[in-house]
């Protein structure tokens, strides 16, 4: 679920969005057959009743963690241990967590944003921060978000892509470097796009060929285009190294990238200072040609997030490669970095999953999971980012529950020390 970062790279803080692009959940409605029974005056058939309207889920968002821009929406600036609940409608279908601020997706295609806002990245036309949940102005028919450091990204229901807030690096897509805090058209994308992700500082795009455009930040090869540049690249290019293959979901991590093929392995490419990259081996040199992932098969979805990789098997279980400093691969161990994929230690039935660095060390992070049917988090704790009650300083190896009031949580998703669900 999805991509997000704190756009300060020393920090090596990320907290990615899941990019996939989701459709609305509806309740079947039952459809009346005619009836045949005894009728008076000849047999005739009674009138058949309407469809029922499909039903619109209740879901709102609870959110726990740091708190000094006002990204849990609960309209403070007060830390929480504990997830308490965001002051949107309960009616959601996806949240995003960038950097300091937060996105969530109405079932009814509009966008609520809060937090940080000293970039235009909740897309009201102002750059003052929001403790509150706001409106989008002009944004309806999104099919699913993308959160990165400090810029947004929307996909409409018609495949083509919005973007707004930070823009230093080209990563709106709109030709410029320029910020907007108000939403503009990604240029460039010829063909429809299924699916978004957002980095740091740059930005991808999954089109319904199954190929892959990405536009931003390029200076560590997470463009894939088998060139590092310190240019920026403002409008989209495309992905090179995947000739022959179909590309079925992706995700941005700060500096780095992860996509799924239709075969089930994985390819990364990206900064690869902490293994990230999976291919192996650890180094300063970036890959900038996507990369097989080294013995990994049978992937469904991936999670990118920091310096942090993550992918959730077809079986529901869970392996992870890169920074681990606070645990945050789940393996139980802060054996750091982890150049090959390892397990997941006692997660399965895991439909959705994200993982975040943390501001203290390249190596550190956390991690949120939904497993059979609850929430549960691990890693760093030092903002109360794994919802647990309490902060401290000693990372959660194993992971534990976060209480929260939703009934039956179908998305997770990290930003800067902090979490969101729905």
């Amino acid at each position: 679920m999805r991509p997000i970062t704190t756009g300060l790279r020393a920090l090596g803080v990320v907290a990615v969005s899941t990019m996939i692009a989701l459709a609305a959940p509806h309740a079947a409605g039952a459809v009346e057959g005619q009836g045949g029974g005894n009728h008076g005056g000849g047999g005739s058939h009674g009138k058949p009743k309407p469809k029922p309207k499909p039903e619109v889920p209740v879901a709102g968002v609870e959110s726990w963690g740091y708190n000094d821009s006002g990204q849990l929406g609960d309209g403070t600036l007060i830390t929480r241990p504990s997830a308490v609940t965001a002051r949107v409608p309960d009616e959601v279908r996806d949240v995003e967590g960038g950097g300091r601020f937060s996105l969530a997706l109405l079932h009814n295609g509009t966008v609520k944003a809060w937090g940080a806002n000293s970039d235009g990245q909740l897309g009201d036309g102002t750059t003052i921060d929001r403790p509150v949940p706001g409106s989008v102005p002009g944004v309806t028919g999104v099919k699913t978000l993308a959160a990165g450091g400090a810029h947004s990204l929307a996909l409409l229901n018609n495949g083509t892509v919005l973007a707004w807030g930070d823009n230093a690096r080209g990563q709106l897509g709109n030709g410029t470097t320029d910020d907007s805090a108000t939403p503009v058209a990604v240029t460039g994308l010829t063909g429809r796009v299924v699916a978004i992700a957002a980095g740091s500082q740059f930005s991808l795009a999954l089109l319904a060929d199954g190929t892959l455009r990405a536009w931003g930040d390029n200076r560590s090869g997470q463009l894939g285009t088998g060139a590092v540049s310190p240019d920026p690249q403002t409008t989209p290019v495309a992905v090179t190294g995947l000739t022959g293959v179909r590309v079925k979901h992706v995700d941005a991590g700060d500096s780095h990238a992860l996509a799924v093929l239709g075969n089930g392995t994985v390819r990364g490419w990206g900064e690869n200072s902490r293994g990230q990259v999976g291919n192996g081996v650890a180094g300063l040199t970036p890959v900038p040609t996507p990369t097989p992932v080294v013995g990994l098969t049978g992937v469904k979805i991936v999670n990118a997030g920091g310096f942090s990789s993550l992918a959730i098997l077809v079986n529901g279980r869970v392996k992870g490669w890169g920074a681990n400093g606070d645990g945050q691969l789940g393996d139980g161990t802060t054996v750091t970095p982890r150049l090959s994929p390892v397990d997941a230690v006692g997660l399965t039935g895991v439909i959705d999953i994200s993982t975040a660095g943390s501001g203290a060390t390249l190596d550190g992070g956390f991690t949120v999971a939904i497993t059979n049917g609850v929430i549960k988090a691990w890693g760093d704790n030092s903002s109360g980012q794994v919802g647990i009650g309490f902060t401290g300083f000693d990372p959660i190896l194993t992971p534990a529950l976060v209480a929260t009031g939703l009934d039956k949580p179908k998305d997770v998703s990290t930003g800067y020390q902090f979490a969101l669900a729905t």
